[in-house]
């Protein structure tokens, strides 16, 4: 479904990426694990847009993303939930939902509301309060549901747990899995390896801006990944 070979991310002098390929099948989660600045977010912002490639390719679903801008991305398909929730914090819960709905008719951004409101009761329950009084775990809530307004084929987490408690990285993963019961392709990029693992099928790990290694969760698992890689 989503096709990275040999992608190359440069911030002037400095290579953000080099040589990254990696693939994604449809339905599949796929965990990003590395350090801070080891590239992760860099791969995420490429494939939506954010940040301009110097070489590579990206493809979903056979067509090309790379020079698209990430309004052209969304429509293409790709959801982006973004590290640190970047919520609009004076607008209200509902707004920043619908925030996320693009050029969506009314009704139907009213009726994609209503399915993520029964996904997520708290998006209801605060539709009027200002999501910049929302706990962070809440505000990631938030950030979910703007992404999943025009029901993307594949959902970019960026580091979805950066921050949280305890608590709130079980109910963070409590909704991913219900996401993935509704078929969205996933890539999430995270420092928390543990947890994260617990809700991929596949990983790859990052550092340095190059992929050191890939496998399946259980093999990604058994690597002492705290150590050996961030």
């Amino acid at each position: 479904m989503l096709k990275i070979k040999d992608l190359e991310v440069r911030y002037g002098g400095v290579s953000a990426l080099r040589r990254v390929s990696i693939d994604i099948e449809r339905g599949e989660t796929v965990l990003l694990i590395g350090a801070n600045g080891a590239g992760k977010s860099s791969l995420i912002k490429s494939i939506i847009g954010l940040v301009g490639p110097a070489g590579g390719q990206i493809e979903l679903q056979g067509r090309n993303l790379r020079g698209l801008r990430p309004d052209q991305c969304a429509r293409a398909g790709v959801g982006y939930s973004p590290e640190g929730r970047r919520v609009f914090a004076a607008m209200s819960v509902g707004d920043n939902v619908l925030a996320g709905a693009l050029t969506m008719s009314r009704k139907k951004s009213a009726e994609v509301y209503g399915w993520l409101g029964e996904l997520f009761p708290m998006l209801n329950e605060r539709k009027d309060q200002p999501a910049g009084q929302l706990s962070g775990g809440q505000q990631q809530i938030v950030a979910f549901a703007r992404a999943l307004m025009t029901s993307p084929s594949l959902l970019l987490l960026d580091e979805p747990f950066l921050g949280l408690a305890p608590v709130w990285i079980s109910r963070i993963s409590d909704a991913v899995r219900e996401i993935q019961r509704r078929g969205t392709t996933i890539l999430m990029s995270e420092q928390m390896a543990r947890p994260a693992l617990k809700l991929a099928h596949r990983g790859y790990v990052i550092r340095g801006g190059e992929i050191r290694h890939s496998g399946n969760a259980t093999e990604l698992s058994e690597l002492a990944l705290d150590e050996a890689y961030l």
